[in-house]
């Protein structure tokens, strides 16, 4: 009964370690995401198909976002400019299609030069470091 004991809770233990270790990075403030990053991919799930993208997405100190490049949904390039700010750690952007309303995104991974958020439209964004 003892070693049951030990396994469950081991199994528990190892369980809330690899959630604790894949949980959102919480943003202190604009700084820690400002710069330009090129968007590589997107994906409605980490365990799902990626869909190349090449777009620039620049996080500006001023709280602006722009983004510019190939958009595959118009199939054309644009260029796009909202705000957004960090609140409760998250990314709360303007929605530009949308006045009054918003799009979150977490930090779900920010290492070296690789940034994923999670949340918007897509799910998943895999961005680089420019």
């Amino acid at each position: 009964m003892k070693s049951l004991m030990s396994a469950v809770f081991g199994a528990w233990w190892l369980a809330g370690s690899v959630s604790m270790a894949l949980a959102d990075v919480a943003l202190k403030d604009r700084s820690e995401i400002t710069g330009t990053w090129k968007l590589e991919s997107v994906a409605a799930g980490l365990d799902k198909p990626k869909i190349e993208e090449n777009r620039i997405w620049e996080f500006r100190p001023d709280g602006v976002i722009v983004t510019s490049g190939f958009n595959r949904h118009f199939k054309t390039n644009d260029r796009h400019e909202w705000t957004f700010s960090v609140v409760n750690g998250k990314i709360v952007a303007d929605d530009p299609g949308r006045p009054g309303k918003t799009i979150d995104y977490s930090v779900y991974k920010m290492e070296g030069n690789e940034l994923i958020l999670k949340g918007g439209l897509e799910g998943f964004y895999f961005f680089k470091k420019q």
